[in-house]
């Protein structure tokens, strides 16, 4: 469904959204999608599953975002946005879980599998996992595009890690402690 946010709650991160069709629903901050969370404003346009019940609640929430793109293609393409959703653990491997929404289509989900002893060997900290992957997806997706294909199951490999580790700023020099210089003596001798 699609909505605009009538009502917000800064505080809590708590709302109302008026659905295209009317009705009003409630949500919170936990139904709206990690990364829209801080961009929430009254306004704005949002897409939403609804919670049936008596009550009916919003969840799923993803805040579209305003197009700078011209024609409608480009529209399109700018919604099709993948989104980290979670991972699971199988053995040393972890899979990342991302999800593609396109308006008027089904959400598609796409995997990364990781070996863990990736990021142990090239000493990149775990967190680092989801970007990683997302670019990967990213580069991915742009070649199946351009090619007319569907895009193909992604492992994270050893060239994905030297790349990334090639990309990132050289550390500065570590300064330490230097040892502590002896005082001069500072006592005048008389003669």
């Amino acid at each position: 469904m699609t909505g605009t946010i009538k009502s917000l709650n800064v505080a809590s991160g708590s709302g109302f959204i008026t659905a295209a069709d009317g009705l009003k629903v409630s949500f919170f901050p936990s139904a709206v999608l990690e990364y829209d969370v801080p961009t929430l404003a009254i306004g704005q346009m949002v897409t939403f599953d609804l919670e049936p019940g008596r009550h009916p609640k919003a969840l799923n929430i993803y805040v579209q975002r305003a197009s700078q793109a011209g024609n409608g293609e480009e529209k399109r393409l700018e919604m099709a946005r993948l989104r980290y959703i979670g991972f699971e653990h199988r053995g040393g491997v972890r899979i990342y879980r991302f999800e593609r929404y396109l308006p008027g289509e089904a959400k598609r989900t796409f995997t990364v599998d990781v070996d863990l002893a990736l990021f142990t060997k090239h000493h990149v900290g775990i967190q680092e996992g989801p970007s990683l992957c997302l670019h990967l997806l990213e580069a991915e997706q742009h070649l199946a595009d351009e090619a007319g294909r569907t895009a193909s199951p992604c492992s994270l490999t050893d060239r994905e890690m030297l790349a990334y580790l090639a990309s990132r700023p050289v550390p500065r020099a570590k300064h330490g402690f230097k040892p502590a210089q002896p005082a001069p003596d500072v006592t005048s001798h008389v003669v």
